[in-house]
């Protein structure tokens, strides 16, 4: 897909150069061309006896809306995995008493953890200093961030199987 994608952008890109665009090896890249040729994915065009032209074809581009509707699917089923487990848990501390949380970070999972928090009281801050309720729990989106001296849970951490144990995307 990221040949696809490359060649969409500029169908007169050499094989070194989307071996370079796309991470891969300049050998994968061949073999990957070939196969994309055979399947019908892509078509070549002979510019020059050593200069070819790569098109996407209508049956790659359809390959390539699949493959990004397939991958967004995916990201929302896992949003909706993720803001899941998460309610349970601001669940389980609102029914232990808890009643206002704060959010700490500026991630996508900060932002996921906002939508489990509707309905509850919650603010959302992105520095340490600007904590005002000393008796919010503080929910942290990012694994790297850590508090002493508030109640927190790190979610990133808490949620690491679930958030990074999905199937790849």
């Amino acid at each position: 897909m990221k040949i696809i994608e490359e060649i969409s952008r500029n169908s007169r890109l050499t094989q070194r150069e989307l071996s370079e665009k796309t991470k891969l090896s300049l050998g994968a890249v061949n073999i990957i061309l070939k196969r994309l040729v055979k399947r019908g994915f892509v078509k070549t065009k002979n510019l020059t006896p050593k200069k070819v032209e790569y098109m996407v074809t209508p049956k790659g581009f359809s390959e390539k809306a699949k493959k990004t509707y397939d991958y967004m699917l995916k990201t929302v089923n896992l949003v909706k995995i993720v803001r899941e487990e998460i309610a349970k848990i601001v669940i389980e501390e609102y029914n232990r008493g808890q009643k206002r949380f704060i959010v700490y970070g500026k991630d996508d999972l900060a932002d996921i953890i906002e939508l489990a928090l509707k309905g509850f009281e919650y603010e959302r801050i992105e520095e340490i200093k600007n904590i005002k309720d000393e008796k919010a729990l503080i929910l942290i989106g990012s694994s790297e961030k850590r508090l002493n001296g508030y109640r927190s849970i790190n979610l990133a951490d808490r949620l690491g199987e679930v958030y990074w144990g999905v199937e790849e995307i």
